[in-house]
């Protein structure tokens, strides 16, 4: 495993064994630390051995949010269903589910919250059938508001790439949005309830070529030298100083992308045998240095330290 640039995490012990497809990571604003599970909803990674689990959403917890109520957001994957998880009772309700505007919600992947309370959310397909997606790389995703009272939904982009995780600048100027099939970032200038046209940030970050689409696509994909090559973009958090942290899935790495759109790699792990299928990013701690690293491959969250601070959340500030 490598370092590369000034940017730098040291990786020091695992936390939360025992937990299931830990996709995506969270830090309370006391510090405690909890990640997507798919035996129960939500698993707080108490320390290194120990997990309480929370909740029962069936389906694949994907990425969750903690709202303003100190509430669960859950974006259920493969169920469809947006989901608030009382974590004191363990209680689960429906925000949305099945389907918005006509558009099937199966795929539902991401969700955050914004300043004011509003829900952002991305499904990466309406394919019926994900690998259809995967080996076409068809731009068939869309993002959807949920409005603060979340009495009503609306979506604003579509077309989009396989969008995945999203993040929002400091100032909430633009939301930015992993593509995963594409291996970048691009990002939409907020513009009140919805969105602008979509602009890119930053550099590819993999390189998948036009022949490596098609039906061979899943059988390219398990050869590690070809994934490695393809990265496939999936999580992404800010830190401090307005670099973009993004995890590349398939490559064991993890890039920043600076503000002026460079990218620098900040940790990798060809083979994999330490930093393992990375898909989210999350920060805490009294000094917001602490890093904890999910993944769908492994049982546990990876905790270590960073050079740079992270960018607090808003449930963080």
């Amino acid at each position: 495993m490598s370092e590369t640039g000034e940017t730098t995490i040291e990786v020091t012990n695992a936390v939360g064994r025992g937990v299931g497809r830990p996709e995506h990571v969270i830090v309370a604003g006391d510090g405690r630390v909890f990640a997507s599970d798919k035996a129960s909803a939500v698993a707080e990674l108490v320390d290194e051995q120990t997990v309480r689990h929370i909740g029962l959403a069936g389906g694949e917890p994907n990425g969750i949010a903690l709202d303003r109520d100190s509430h669960f957001l859950i974006a259920n994957w493969g169920l469809g269903v947006l989901q608030d998880l009382d974590p004191v009772t363990g209680a689960i309700k429906a925000v949305l589910s099945d389907q918005l505007e006509g558009r099937p919600l199966r795929w539902l992947n991401f969700v955050l919250v914004d300043s004011v309370g509003a829900l952002w959310c991305s499904v990466s397909t309406m394919a019926e059938d994900l690998m259809d997606t995967i080996a076409m790389g068809t731009a068939d995703g869309f993002i959807f508001r949920v409005a603060p009272d979340r009495q009503s939904a609306r979506v604003v982009a579509d077309a989009v790439n396989f969008p995945n995780c999203m993040a929002l600048d400091r100032d909430e100027d633009h939301l930015y949005v992993v593509r995963t099939l594409a291996a970048d970032v691009v990002r939409f200038p907020i513009e009140g309830e919805t969105l602008g046209p979509q602009e890119r940030f930053g550099p590819s970050l993999g390189d998948r070529r036009p022949d490596e689409y098609g039906p061979d696509a899943a059988r390219l994909m398990a050869d590690p030298e070809v994934g490695r090559r393809w990265g496939m973009a999936d999580g992404c958090a800010f830190d401090a100083e307005g670099n973009l942290w993004v995890t590349l899935v398939l490559a064991n790495k993890i890039v920043a992308i600076s503000p002026d759109g460079r990218a620098t790699t900040v940790i990798e792990d060809p083979d994999g045998a330490l930093l393992n299928g990375p898909t989210s990013i999350a920060w805490g701690g009294q000094d917001m240095r602490d890093i904890y690293i999910g993944s769908i491959t492994t049982p546990y969250v990876l905790k270590g330290r960073s050079s740079v601070p992270g960018l607090p959340l808003i449930h963080q500030r």
